[in-house]
């Protein structure tokens, strides 16, 4: 009696192991994450899962009627050799990107779970009673699945390691990763070639029982081992998903920086420099005017050096452009939804109620990806979100984009910053507004609503004051040079280098 309770609470407890295994990485699955080690953990997550029900099915007593518990013992085998399925998958699913060599694994587990259907129809036909089939059609799992599904687990994970990982991966996290190819190496052994005892060779010879005698150490308890070390390295191994998303975050933040940096340059050239050069050409042309033509000719390789810069000033400010002009707008966000890498850091739902077919101006197009792209950076950046939501709908020939997410939100004391005054003023161009709305601990919603094609095209050309430089200039002028805008000609106010005077922000909020 004592040995039999034994027994059962081995069973159990080898039970909980897989289990816990198949929770912890079913929760951590990264579905998103560019490591292909992230593809094959719900492959895992299902062999511990299906294991934890085959070891805990054992635990309890079949009926006494025999086709029932029968039944249900089959149920057992099947359970177990879906198991097997799983671990063999989670294998191949890994190591077929390594090469084109490899890429047949990827159905060699159905290959090899159609074979046992076949086999465990022919022992239908050698082995009678039931209870002696069902444990032939067990062994068969076991020996066409089991061994050769956790073999190759071992292989492959070893293998994505030092070929893919060691260059991301700290040290410990290979080192977690090794002790879990050999607890999987170790799983393969004891479940795939040791099974409960039969009356047919190799049963009778090499089984549970037999190894439980030799070793003094339930072949139970050996597979529960190899299960905690699993689990612990699997555990550990998952913090390079952690250093993945740091890293893709530290880009982010990268990227933000030298375009923030890239757009106050673009608009000191703009402003500043581009306008500078235009006057001094213009006054050497008037200076030319009055000069004898003889003496004026000597000013013509100097305005042609003038010309020449103000189109290379020109090249270099469509280069620095924030983003390509793009006539789609659905496009474009779901591109920079692609760019900010949302669905690995979030939920993400969009709802695009615009027909396909509409299309927007390149320049209306820029400051609309602007405004969502300074709303998303911030989803990411400081709301801590779980989900977020972003919806375009067109009606009554207005658009209206909204994002909403869950994060922690703020209150009405926070004070707008750059990137806040850079989106208002580009609503105010688009002849909207914009509307932000938002609580401490239930989330932001950022709502831009704009006529469609109601740009104000006179302010278009105009720098702003906090945003994206615009650089496009009027073609066709003399000598290459752009056409002088009154209010960026205007010189800066007493004290303030670089501010307009009022009269050249009339019309900015």
């Amino acid at each position: 009696m004592l040995q039999a309770d034994s027994g059962t609470a081995l069973r159990f407890f080898a039970g909980l192991v897989y289990y816990t295994l198949g929770l912890i990485l079913l929760l951590q699955s990264r579905g998103q994450s560019r490591l292909r080690l992230a593809r094959g953990l719900p492959w895992l997550a299902g062999f511990g899962l299906l294991h934890a029900l085959y070891e805990w099915s054992g635990v309890f007593p079949l009926p006494d009627r025999v086709p029932s518990g029968e039944l249900l013992a089959l149920g057992r085998t099947v359970t177990l050799a879906l198991s097997f399925l799983c671990l063999l998958e989670f294998g191949a699913d890994i190591v077929a990107p390594l090469g084109s060599r490899w890429r047949w694994l990827r159905s060699l587990g159905w290959v090899m779970f159609v074979i046992w259907g076949i086999v465990a129809f022919l022992l239908s036909l050698l082995l009678q009673p039931l209870s002696t089939w069902r444990i032939g059609v067990e062994a068969a799992a076991r020996l066409l699945l089991g061994f050769p599904g956790g073999m190759l687990a071992a292989y492959a994970l070893r293998r994505h390691t030092f070929h893919l990982l060691v260059p991301v991966a700290r040290p410990h996290i290979i080192s977690m990763l090794r002790m879990a190819g050999l607890a999987i190496a170790s799983y393969s052994v004891l479940a795939g070639l040791i099974g409960p005892a039969g009356p047919f060779f190799p049963l009778n010879q090499v089984n549970e029982e037999t190894v439980e005698r030799l070793t003094g150490i339930p072949v139970f308890l050996l597979r529960s081992l190899a299960g905690i070390v699993l689990v612990g390295g699997m555990l550990r191994a998952l913090e390079i998903f952690e250093i993945e998303l740091s890293s893709r975050l530290g880009s982010l933040e990268e990227a933000q920086i030298l375009a923030s940096e890239r757009e106050r340059m673009s608009r000191e050239l703009h402003d500043r420099t581009l306008q500078m050069i235009y006057g001094a050409g213009l006054l050497l042309r008037n200076f030319q005017a009055q000069m004898e033509p003889a003496m004026a000719s000597t000013l013509d390789s100097v305005i042609r050096m003038l010309d020449q810069a103000v189109r290379s000033l020109r090249e270099i400010l469509q280069e620095w452009q924030a983003r390509p002009a793009m006539a789609s707008l659905v496009d474009g966000m779901e591109r920079l939804i692609r760019e900010y890498g949302l669905p690995a850091l979030m939920d993400v739902e969009t709802d695009w109620q615009i027909p396909p077919d509409a299309q927007l101006p390149p320049t209306q197009l820029r400051h609309i990806l602007a405004i969502v792209s300074e709303a998303l950076s911030n989803v990411v950046r400081h709301a801590r979100a779980r989900r977020v939501r972003i919806a375009a709908a067109l009606e009554d020939g207005r658009l209206q984009i909204r994002i909403a997410d869950d994060g922690r939100g703020f209150g009405p004391e926070a004070q707008p910053g750059f990137g806040l005054r850079n989106m208002e003023e580009r609503a105010h161009l688009l002849n909207g507004c914009l509307e932000i709305q938002s609580q401490p601990g239930l989330g932001t919603t950022v709502i831009l609503e704009i006529p469609w094609g109601g740009i104000r095209r006179d302010d278009l050309y105009r720098p702003l004051r906090a945003g994206q430089p615009q650089p496009e200039e009027q073609e066709g002028r003399p000598g290459g040079h752009v056409a002088a805008d009154p209010q960026i000609a205007e010189q800066p106010e007493p004290g303030h280098p670089g501010r307009l005077p009022k009269e050249a922000g009339k019309g900015h909020p």
